[in-house]
C-alpha cells in the first residue's frame, strides 16, 4: 500500500509538468507576452539559427545566402531580435525599433551591422483634406503598433509640432492596410514596402506621399549576442554566416529582378508588388555614421511606452558590436 501511494504522488508531480518543458529536448518555453508566441530556447548542440520576420522584404539578402553553399551551415525560421533575446536564435534580423524593446530581456544583444535601409513613407487622400504635413492631425492612420513604422510615424508628426496623440491610430492586417485606405478606414498609412506602394496604387491621383528618410529611416539590422560571440564555435558560424548576408546582397544589388522568385517565395508577396516598391530599399552593409542619434531619439520613444527611463547615449553605445562585421570582411578578402 505504502508503495501504491508514492507511485501515485510521483504520477501527479509528472503529469503536472508545464508541456513547454517537454520541448526541444527538456528546453523550457519563455513565457511570451499578449499576441506574441512563446520563444523555446536552442539546445546546446542547435544548428546555427537565424530568425527573421518571413513577410519583410528587408530579410531577402539573408534569404539568397541560405540558397547559397554557405546556408548549409545554417537555418532560417521566423522571428526577428526577440528570438535572440531569448535564446531561440544565435543570430536575427530586425529594425532597431524592436531591438530596444527586447534589451530589458536580455543586456547582451548587440547590434553587428545595418543590412538594408528601408525608407519609408507616409501615404495620405487628398480627399481627406491632407495636403501638408500636418494636416494629419486629426486624421486615422493606419500603422502596426509599436514598431518602426510607429515610429517613423511619430517622428514626421514632430516636424510639424504635432504628437502620436494627434491622430488615430488604425489597426489593420499587414496586407490589408491599403485597402483599410479604400474602404475609408482610414486616411493615411505608415508601413514598410511593399504596402506603401500597394496604397499609393489603390487609391491613385488621391495620394499624397510625405517622405523624409533624414528624420527617419528604418535600419534594418543584424543582432547576435555577447554568449555567441564568445563562444569560439559559435563565432566562427556567426562570421560566416554575415560574411555570406554580405555576399548576398552584394549579388542582389547588381541584379535584384534575379532574386525576386526567391523572395516572392519566401515573403509571399507578388513579384510585381516588390518589383515596384523595390526602389525604397537601400544596401548600407555597415554601421551609418548617425546610428546612435536614430537609435537615441528611438529610445526616448520605447522607453516612454515601456514606461521606464531611457537609456543614455553612452549606454546605447555599448550595445553596438562591430568586430564580427570586420571578421566577415576580412574573411571575404581571402
Amino acid at each position: 500500500m505504502r508503495r501504491l501511494i508514492l507511485f501515485g504522488f510521483l504520477l501527479m508531480h509528472v503529469v503536472s509538468v508545464p508541456i513547454g518543458l517537454l520541448a526541444q529536448g527538456g528546453q523550457a518555453q519563455t513565457a511570451a507576452a499578449p499576441g506574441q508566441p512563446a520563444i523555446t530556447p536552442l539546445a546546446p548542440d542547435a544548428m546555427f539559427t537565424v530568425a527573421v520576420a518571413m513577410a519583410v522584404l528587408e530579410a531577402a539578402p539573408i534569404h539568397i545566402a541560405d540558397q547559397s553553399p554557405a546556408g548549409a551551415g545554417f537555418r532560417v525560421i521566423d522571428g526577428g531580435v526577440r528570438a535572440v533575446a531569448l535564446k531561440g536564435a544565435h543570430a536575427g534580423g530586425n529594425a532597431t525599433t524592436q531591438m530596444l524593446r527586447v534589451l530589458g530581456d536580455n543586456p547582451n544583444v548587440r547590434l553587428l551591422f545595418t543590412l538594408v535601409d528601408g525608407n519609408y513613407r507616409i501615404v495620405a487622400k487628398r480627399s481627406a483634406g491632407i495636403n501638408r504635413l500636418a494636416d494629419l492631425k486629426g486624421k486615422r492612420i493606419v500603422v502596426p503598433r509599436n514598431t518602426s513604422a510607429n515610429y517613423y510615424l511619430v517622428a514626421m508628426l514632430r516636424t510639424v509640432g504635432l504628437q502620436e496623440s494627434d491622430v488615430t491610430l488604425v489597426t489593420a492586417p499587414a496586407t490589408a492596410m491599403a485597402a483599410a485606405m479604400v474602404k475609408g478606414e482610414a486616411d493615411a498609412i505608415s508601413m514598410w514596402e511593399p504596402e506603401s506602394e500597394n496604397a499609393v496604387r489603390a487609391i491613385g491621383k488621391d495620394a499624397i506621399i510625405f517622405q523624409d528618410n533624414k528624420v527617419y529611416r528604418e535600419l534594418y539590422s543584424v543582432y547576435s549576442t555577447t554568449d555567441v560571440m564568445n563562444d569560439p564555435r559559435r563565432r566562427k558560424e556567426l562570421v560566416e554566416f554575415v560574411r555570406s548576408s554580405l555576399a548576398a546582397a552584394a549579388d542582389l544589388q547588381k541584379d535584384p529582378k534575379r532574386y525576386f522568385p526567391l523572395i516572392s517565395e519566401k515573403t509571399k508577396h507578388p513579384q510585381d508588388q516588390i518589383a515596384r516598391s523595390w526602389e525604397h530599399h537601400g544596401f548600407p552593409l555597415g554601421v551609418a555614421p548617425d546610428l546612435l542619434n536614430l537609435i537615441a531619439d528611438e529610445e526616448t520613444w520605447v522607453a516612454a511606452q515601456q514606461n521606464r527611463p531611457p537609456r543614455s547615449r553612452a549606454e546605447l553605445a555599448g550595445f553596438i558590436d562591430t568586430s564580427i562585421l570586420k571578421e566577415a570582411q576580412a574573411l571575404a578578402k581571402h
